[in-house]
């Protein structure tokens, strides 16, 4: 180091410095700004290891603009008192590290090497929009900023629109900006290390890279060395930007603008009040990662996003009652992975493609916009969802449309959405199982509407409830479940819906898993399971009618296929009974009428199962007539005649006047004896005619009047009962 003597040429003391390799210390003495533009344009005689003045107050503006110096100029230490103007120059390396300067005006220069800015304290008022302005330049090697402090009293801290990068953008170690710092469009070969560093703009404009192309990763990390947080308080633009490597935010406090605060005229609407990260079509052929305890609060919007190597996110996203996270319409090569992040505000995945799988293990959703916590609407994905022990109140997961190429595993989640859906699959395809079981609780409904499950669905040991007690915890109407249903679940208040779904099994506790008040009506499946594997499942007849009775309406489709399951499974005799069963709940629907000839049919011959029943009651009349008139007093009133008028009882011809000695029994052949049985057979069966009703009669004093009518009232019973007993036997012919 040379120090500066005041006795000399100032020139010629800094060119003697460059040729010893040595710095010029100033040790606070006054530089003119105006001889030291002239050292620095009059380098014939020095050394490539340039021009170093330290500790120097130099005074007036530096102006080297469109100059020309080839070898590196470094100020450490030193004081400007005006602006220093480099723009249009071309600069081997430019170097002003802890040094007090009110602005660097920079556009269009073309710095060979580094740009160093390191330790330098940048505040004042220069005539350009930012402290440091260095719109189009291009930077052969890196932009150094360590420790630099950027304290505008208006305006932008740092505008780089369009500027070239060959090397990294480094913003390390206490670097401070309270203005906005913007690489509208830049092109950067290396990467772009924001650690430990800190944006505190007025305007809530923090940084902003729209339509970057950064040939590396982008860092917003913790200091390894100092443990200083990467802190940034205002907004991040990287609408359509390129990040060749990863987006990469470990262990940062990351907090939005107030809600209208940071929002410029060229900034793509949003709804969102509060944004933190705005970042539409942005593309990243890495991983975009937030790691450590990471804490952002606001909003982090990336539609259209494409993140080549998936989503990896820990720590906390708030924005409540707003959008905490979207990934509308986006494009993720990977998978997206949040498990035990706390969210704050919706998560929207609407129409984004994930080539891998979703996890949200242990995730919490709370406080979220238009009662929605996780929005996955049309979301398709190639591989599983895994919402394990994750917790949603106050909204609902939304995966209407959703197409996922695996398992669908709710396993211990807990949600709570009362008065509306917790889970919504509406029109889902499923490839895999649907696992809602184990500690799942939710509190609200569950929607299944024409959803296609290729496997299984799985409720066992969910606990379903709902603050309404008739309103469906549980509705899959029209749905697909080709695997089969697992129920077991405990259903605390509500009813269940399995409306127009078709599986091929039904694993279930009749008695506990269906509450009263309950649809199964056209749910089709091939056959029943046990809950638990290992019992027999639950087939009994008796036990399934009293399931159906407590069904909330009357659906006879659901009876009919409970009976082509028992038949199917070989008890034609319980399935004979659900369609009896069948039959009586139906009568109670009926006009008065119809009632009553349903209520013959069932007593006669169980609508025609029993065909054996008629049977036994014509053979009951035929008793009946047989003994009442095989009884003296009956026979005393029967009467018969022959073709002279000749009138016959049950002990023979009654003597005409003037005779003594009548017929005997029967008239001796004149007429048919009287038989109590063929008689009976006669009045009771009406295809068989025996001549027995159509020779004797009662008569019609005393009590003949009634017999005749009890005769014909047998007659009608014995026609009712005999057609009854042919129309079983043809709708059984037709059964078989």
């Amino acid at each position: 180091m040379i120090a500066l003597r005041s006795d000399e040429d100032f020139t010629r003391q800094l060119l003697a410095a460059s040729r010893a390799r040595r710095v010029l210390d100033c040790g606070g003495a006054t530089v003119d700004a105006g001889e030291l533009r002239a050292a620095c344009l009059a380098l014939g005689e020095a050394d490539p290891f340039g021009l170093v003045v330290a500790r120097a107050l130099i005074t007036g503006p530096l102006d080297l603009r469109a100059g020309e110096v080839p070898v590196a100029l470094h100020f450490p230490s030193c004081v400007f008192t005006d602006p220093v103007d480099v723009s249009g120059a071309v600069l081997h390396e430019l170097g002003i590290t802890g040094s007090v300067l009110p602005g660097l005006l920079a556009a269009g220069t073309r710095i060979t090497r580094d740009l160093d800015l390191s330790g330098t304290r940048i505040t004042g008022d220069v005539p350009a929009p930012a402290n440091v302005w260095l719109t189009e330049a291009h930077i052969g090697g890196s932009l150094i900023a360590r420790d630099t402090r950027i304290l505008p009293s208006a305006g932008r801290a740092l505008q780089a629109d369009r500027i070239r990068v060959g090397g990294n953008v480094r913003l390390l170690d206490g670097f401070r900006a309270t203005g906005e710092v913007r690489f509208l469009a830049m092109h950067l070969d290396g990467a772009l290390d924001v650690i430990g560093a800190e944006f505190a703009p007025a305007d809530g404009r923090a940084l902003d890279l729209s339509e970057a192309d950064i040939g590396g990763s982008v860092y917003l990390l913790q200091s390894p060395g100092t443990g200083r947080r990467c802190r940034v308080r205002g907004r991040i633009e990287m609408g359509h930007a390129t990040i060749r490597g990863e987006l990469f935010v470990r262990d940062a406090d990351l907090t939005a603008p107030p809600a209208g605060d940071g929002v410029h005229f060229y900034n793509v609407a949003s709804t969102v009040d509060r944004i933190l990260l705005m970042a539409p079509r942005l593309t990243v052929h890495g991983t975009l990662r937030i790691e450590g305890d990471t804490v952002a609060r606001g909003g982090i919007l990336l539609p259209g996003a494409r993140l080549d190597g998936g989503v990896k996110l820990a720590g906390a996203v708030w924005n409540p009652h707003d959008t905490a996270l979207d990934l509308t319409q986006a494009t993720l090569g990977g998978g997206i992975d949040a498990s035990e992040v706390s969210f704050e505000g919706t998560v929207r995945l609407d129409n984004a493609s994930v080539g891998g799988p979703v996890f949200l293990r242990d995730t919490t959703l709370l406080r979220p916009a238009g009662r929605r916590c996780l929005s996955a609407v049309n979301l398709t994905t190639t591989g599983d969802v895994h919402l394990r022990g994750l917790a949603a109140i106050g909204g609902r997961l939304d995966f209407r449309g959703a197409s996922i190429t695996g398992v669908f595993d709710a396993e211990d989640a807990y949600l709570t959405n009362p008065g509306d859906k917790t889970i919504s699959l509406h029109m889902a395809h499923v490839t895999g199982n649907v696992r809602m079981c184990g500690r799942f609780r939710s509190v609200g409904q569950v929607g299944l509407h024409r959803a296609v499950i290729g496997g299984r669905l799985r409720a066992d040991g969910a606990t379903l409830t709902s603050h309404d007690g008739n309103a469906a915890v549980f509705e899959a109407i029209s749905a697909e479940i080709r695997g089969g249903v697992d129920l077991g679940w405990h259903v605390t208040a509500g009813t269940v819906d399995f409306t127009g779904t078709t599986t091929s099994y039904l694993a279930d506790r009749p008695d506990r898993d269906w509450p009263a008040g309950s649809f199964a009506g056209g749910f089709v499946y091939d056959r029943f399971e046990s809950v638990n594997r290992h019992s027999d499942p639950i087939t009994d007849p008796g036990t399934r009618i009293a399931w159906l009775a407590r069904m909330g309406q009357y659906e006879p489709r659901a009876w009919e296929q409970l009976a082509v399951v028992l038949r199917a499974a070989g008890d034609n005799d319980g399935a004979d009974d659900v369609l009896v069963a069948k039959r009586r709940r139906a009568r109670r629907l009926r006009p008065a009428p119809m009632r009553v000839l349903d209520l013959l049919q069932d007593v006669t011959v169980r609508y025609g199962f029993r065909p054996q029943r008629a049977v036994y009651l014509l053979m009951t009349l035929i008793a009946t007539v047989t003994v009442a008139l095989s009884l003296p007093d009956v026979q005393a009133q029967m009467r018969a005649t022959d073709q002279n008028a000749l009138v016959f009882t049950t002990s023979g011809a009654q003597p005409l006047p003037g005779e003594h000695d009548p017929p005997g029994d029967c008239g001796n052949g004149r007429v048919r004896c009287l038989s109590p049985f063929f008689y009976a057979v006669d009045t009771v069966v009406p295809l068989i005619d025996l001549h027995q009703r159509s020779t004797w009669y009662p008569v019609t004093e005393r009590g003949g009047l009634l017999l005749e009518i009890l005769l014909n009232l047998c007659t009608v019973l014995g026609w009712v009962t005999s057609t009854v007993f042919a129309l079983s036997f043809t709708r059984l012919g037709r059964a078989g």
